[in-house]
């Protein structure tokens, strides 16, 4: 609306600002005005009552349309906790009936820009993040050289100094388990097993170190052993017997308690952020023993993931396409290339536990491999880890690491964009003397990239490798990098681990979400303490396991409460001072089996009164 400058003058003079108390004053006054005045409207403005304040209880009818005295009146003084703002205005004129409300400014149209701009709210624009500096690189093509036979040699055996010990000592399988899950750590589950059973149930459960044994022993046996359903390891008929379990002594009742309350640290004491603190004792226990008795650390390692199956509700579950467990709980593992686990992290979500201005394979990588493996090691990993940035840091800290790259990071190398089109088996490399840094392309069945920053002679060099002609039905000699070849005999760790443990994996189930966890580290120890013992004594991973279990499911030296002593013959026979007194509970007759409270004082066994004689008479 564009109003000139006289005008609207004119029309502010013509408005009345006249406020009043109710609506009754506010009419008469209306009409007292000469027609002159030209005022034709009443504004009324009813602002709403404070917080506390008494609001409008009874409303008028909705029928009431003429502002009349007698409807005036209807108009109680207790309906608005506070007056009405009435104003008397000109239909034409310019006001503003609430001094808290804010109206549209007539403006002219010279006016209209620059009353625009400082009208106009400021807001800051929101600030951006700042880009990570992106490291420049100078490539060069490499010619590559053919290597002979001889140049490139197989990985080392990665033997740990404790096996002289242990061979000396002459440990056993089930020694080798006790020196994973020592006194500390048993002492401890059993500690905060008991308390939290405790604090849930308000009675003790008092479970003590063999009871804790037999139920690991049962939990693995499970792995290559199973029935449909967990009791009917303690069913007596022929197709389902489980004798180990059966002559343990370990009850159904017994073992359900047990596992229902089995519990790693004091629910009381939990921290604000920590996502896993319900395992983070194992996790702690776990990662230094799997490092000490690594020791000497193997100099050929790989980092990849490994996921433990989980069916339930939880945040830390993740989901991946295309794998043997597709829905579970995802570790990093660092592995030996036997399949040794060394070390491992939980993946907690996206922005827990990594640094900051990193991406999550980078500081997968950084945290569970720096500081921790020999300088001059050789490390893989796959595109998801593989970064120049990273390879560069390694480098700096003198650890080789190869891994296959992703082709969005490495737009700058000028690399062949179809290499279909080329023979099978040409490969090209491209090096960056100044970082010593290279990348490989390499034309196989599908197109292989891999990045190293290990520049040697021989990594870069061409070797051979074998693979099926359809052309030729036959089988053929290619030209294939060194680098990966070496790529290929060291990145199978955390598959060889991943293998060995789901090979007998516990097939207990438990609601709670950190049981998976905790099967994760139970058959983590069965794979390690297999792999270390193998070098020691020829045994398979199931013979070693079944001793394990055989051990630990062996009766405690404890007798069952529920076996009476036998008596004697020459006292049950003596026919001297066999009296018989009530007992103050039931037990099984002697004879018949069936319960009876009567029992012989002497013998101290229940018998019923046609029993007695039977009993006490020598066939």
């Amino acid at each position: 609306m564009v109003v000139e400058e006289d005008g609207l003058k004119n029309i502010c003079k013509m408005s009345h600002n006249k406020f009043l108390n109710n609506v009754e004053d506010a009419v008469q006054y209306l009409f007292s005005l000469p027609d002159e005045e030209g005022t034709t409207g009443i504004n009324i403005a009813l602002e709403p009552p404070d917080d506390g304040a008494e609001s409008d209880a009874d409303d008028p009818s909705e029928d009431i349309v003429d502002v009349g005295e007698e409807n005036v009146n209807l108009l109680g003084a207790r309906i608005l906790a506070k007056p009405p703002h009435i104003e008397l205005t000109n239909r034409n004129s310019c006001h503003e009936p609430c001094s808290s409300w804010s109206l549209p400014v007539i403006v002219s149209e010279d006016q209209e820009c620059n009353t625009h701009k400082e009208t106009k709210v400021q807001t800051e624009p929101p600030k951006k993040k700042q880009k990570k500096h992106k490291p420049t690189y100078t490539w060069e093509k490499c010619e590559t050289e053919q290597c002979d036979g001889t140049a490139f040699s197989g990985q080392q055996v990665h033997k740990p100094s404790v096996l002289n010990s242990w061979s000396d000592e002459g440990l056993t399988p089930v020694d080798v388990f006790k020196v994973f899950w020592d006194e500390e750590i048993m002492g401890m589950i059993r500690e905060e097993t008991n308390r939290y059973h405790q604090v849930k149930f308000g009675k003790e459960l008092s479970v003590t170190f063999d009871e804790l044994h037999q139920v690991f022993g049962i939990f693995l046996l499970s792995g290559y052993n199973s029935v449909p359903n967990r009791r009917l390891f303690w069913s007596r008929q022929a197709d389902t017997r489980c004798l180990a379990v059966i002559q343990s002594g370990m009850g159904l009742n017994r073992f359900e308690d047990i596992v229902r309350s089995l519990h790693f640290v004091d629910n009381s004491k939990k921290p604000t952020e920590d996502r896993i603190f319900k395992v983070r004792p194992l996790f702690e226990h776990f990662n230094k023993k799997f490092m000490n008795l690594a020791q000497p650390l193997p100099v050929t390692w790989a980092i990849d993931e490994a996921m433990e199956p989980y069916y339930g509700r939880h945040g830390l579950k993740q989901f991946i396409r295309g794998k043997p467990v597709r829905f579970g709980s995802k570790f990093w593992c660092l592995c030996s290339t036997e399949g040794l686990l060394i070390s491992f992290k939980l993946y907690e979500g996206k922005e827990t536990g990594y640094e900051e201005g990193l991406t999550i394979g980078e500081s997968v990588v950084e945290t569970l491999s720096k500081g921790t493996v020999p300088k001059g090691s050789n490390g893989y990993i796959d595109n998801y880890f593989t970064t120049l940035p990273l390879l560069e840091s390694f480098r700096k800290a003198d650890i080789n690491l190869t891994g296959t790259i992703r082709k969005d990071k490495v737009r700058d190398v000028p690399l062949l964009l179809n290499m279909k089109k080329m023979e099978r088996g040409y490969a090209e490399m491209y090096r960056d003397n100044d970082k010593n840094i290279a990348v490989c392309q390499w034309n196989d069945n599908s197109d292989v990239k891999v990045a190293t920053n290990k520049t040697d002679t021989v990594s870069l060099a061409m070797g051979k490798c074998k693979r099926w002609s359809k052309k030729k039905k036959e089988v053929v000699c290619l030209p294939q990098p060194v680098i990966i070849q070496q790529y290929n005999k060291g990145m199978g760790g955390v598959d060889l681990f991943d293998q060995l443990r789901g090979k007998y994996r516990v097939a207990f189930r438990k609601r709670a979400w950190y049981f998976p966890l905790f099967r994760f580290l139970l058959n983590a120890t069965i794979v390690n303490g297999w792999l270390m013992y193998r070098n020691i004594h020829k045994v398979t991973q199931l013979d070693f396991l079944r001793e394990i279990v055989n051990v630990l499911l062996k009766p405690s030296e404890k007798p069952s409460r529920f076996v009476p002593l036998k008596t004697p013959d020459c006292v049950r026979y003596d026919r001297t001072d066999h009296n018989i007194v009530m007992g103050e509970t039931q037990r099984r007759c002697g004879v018949c089996k069936k319960n009876v409270k009567p029992k012989c004082t002497k013998c101290d066994v229940a018998l019923h009164v046609q029993c007695w004689v039977k009993y006490h008479t020598k066939e």
